[in-house]
């Protein structure tokens, strides 16, 4: 099942026999490999409140409708906070831009199989990183890991230790026209990524590499505005 096919059921409460509101989203896993809840808009006269189904108290799902008991399985509390990575910026390892990713795919029941961009799709063991900003896949033939607990795009200034091919490749891709005015510029303060890692520290020259690496993490912007506050 497509999620995008889910999203838009009207919900249907068998005892009340009633529609008692529309699927607005999911929530995932921490480890994006199951469906954990779906998000309801319900709607009583005028107002509309936002609540929430854990899917094994779905009972059947049609073409347009989601099936359950009562309405006692709506709750206004989520156990699973974790939104699905559906509208972030995918990329290959070596920096390749697929678009943004449109949608995923179930099987047996919620188990996420895979991840969809307009015009690729990918199994979920090929995400090699992913964060709260954009997703990295495993570029075909690929052997790459990332053998931290973490899964995240390693830096190859401070990972050098690491074997070449056990690299993510930041620097290989081209550099597009719009960043290349950052190189040679410095850094007015310190640059992170969204997990702390650091990209650029307060007085350091950026490079391409620099701008490589912040463009996997999802720092670009971050770069940017640290290096446009130097030059003013």
């Amino acid at each position: 099942m497509r999620i995008s096919d889910f999203i838009g059921s009207r919900v249907l409460s068998l005892s009340g026999a009633r529609i008692c509101g529309v699927i607005a989203g999911v929530r995932v896993s921490s480890d994006l490999k199951r469906i954990k809840a779906a998000e309801v808009f319900t709607a009583d006269d005028d107002d509309c409140e936002r609540k929430y189904i854990d899917v094994t108290r779905i009972r059947s799902c049609g073409t347009d409708t989601a099936i359950i008991m009562n309405e006692s399985a709506l709750s206004p509390d989520c156990a699973s906070p974790c939104r699905p990575p559906v509208n972030l910026p995918a990329f290959g390892e070596d920096g390749e831009p697929y678009g943004r990713i449109t949608d995923m795919i179930t099987e047996d029941g919620w188990k996420v199989r895979a991840l969809c961009t307009a015009e690729r799709t990918f199994p979920l063991s090929d995400v090699l990183c992913r964060s709260d900003e954009l997703v990295v896949f495993r570029s075909p033939g690929s052997h790459t890991r990332i053998s931290s607990g973490k899964k995240r795009v390693p830096s190859p200034v401070t990972e050098k230790s690491a074997p070449e091919s056990d690299r993510v490749r930041v620097m290989s891709a081209p550099l597009p026209a719009r960043y290349a005015s950052l190189v040679g510029r410095r850094a007015s303060r310190d640059v992170s990524d969204t997990s702390g890692e650091r990209i650029a520290e307060a007085g350091e020259i950026v490079t391409r590499d620099t701008v490589a690496l912040a463009r996997e993490r999802g720092a670009i912007v971050r770069l940017v505005a640290s290096c446009e506050e130097d030059r003013s």
